[in-house]
C-alpha cells in the first residue's frame, strides 16, 4: 500500500474541518455528530475518526489552522523587537473573521461546549494561556517603550494582553448575538469609547 504524503494528510484534514464547520454552522456544536460529518463531507466514517476522534481534537485543528498562525506572526513581530500596538494586536488576532469567513458564532458554541465537556474545556484553557502568553511577548516591545522598568513593562504587557484577548472575546459575543461587524468598525468603536 503507498504511504500517504503529509501533504495529502493536511488536504484531507483542511476537507474534513472544513465539512465539519459547515455542519456545525448550521447544526449547533451541541447537536452535530460524527455522522452529521460524515454525510457534509462525503467521506466514510472511518475516514473522519482517522483524523479527529472526537469535538476536542476538531477544536484544536481549527485553533491550530486559524488561530495560531495569526499568533505566531505577532509573536514573531515581538521576539524581533518590533513595535506591535495593542491595537495592532488586536486586529491581526481578529483578521481571521475577515479573512477566513470564521464564524463568531460557531465560537462562541465551542465556549458553552467547554463549560460542560472536559477535552474542550481543557483545549480552551490551553489556547487561552498560549494567547495571552503570546499576545504580552508580541506587546512586549511596545510595553518596554512605555516604561524604562522591566518589571513594569512585563506587568503592563500581561495585564494589556489580558484586555486584548478580552477585546476580542466581546468582539466574537457581540458578532454572534448581533450579526457580523467589521473588524476596522469595531476597533474604531471600542478606542473611542475607552478614549472617553
Amino acid at each position: 500500500m503507498p504511504k500517504v504524503s503529509k501533504e495529502y494528510r493536511e488536504a484531507r484534514r483542511d476537507e474534513i474541518a472544513r465539512a465539519a464547520l459547515r455542519v456545525l454552522e448550521r447544526n449547533g456544536v451541541r447537536d452535530t455528530s460524527i455522522a452529521d460529518i460524515v454525510a457534509e463531507s462525503g467521506l466514510s466514517t472511518g475516514a473522519i475518526y482517522s483524523h479527529f476522534t472526537n469535538k476536542g481534537e476538531l477544536a484544536r485543528y481549527v485553533v491550530g489552522r486559524y488561530l495560531l498562525p495569526r499568533i505566531d506572526a505577532l509573536e514573531g513581530a515581538g521576539r524581533g523587537g518590533e513595535i506591535v500596538t495593542p491595537r495592532q494586536a488586536l486586529r491581526g488576532m481578529l483578521s481571521m473573521f475577515d479573512d477566513v469567513g470564521l464564524s463568531p458564532s460557531l465560537i462562541l458554541q465551542f465556549w458553552g461546549e467547554a463549560m460542560v465537556e472536559p477535552g474542550v474545556h481543557d483545549e480552551m484553557l490551553r489556547t487561552a494561556a498560549r494567547l495571552r502568553a503570546s499576545l504580552a511577548l508580541a506587546i512586549g516591545p511596545w510595553a518596554r517603550a512605555q516604561s524604562a522598568d522591566e518589571q513594569t513593562a512585563e506587568t503592563l504587557a500581561a495585564e494589556t494582553a489580558r484586555s486584548i484577548a478580552a477585546l476580542a472575546q466581546g468582539y466574537i459575543a457581540n458578532s454572534a448575538v448581533f450579526g457580523p461587524r467589521r473588524v476596522e468598525d469595531y476597533l474604531e468603536s471600542a478606542a473611542a469609547v475607552l478614549a472617553s
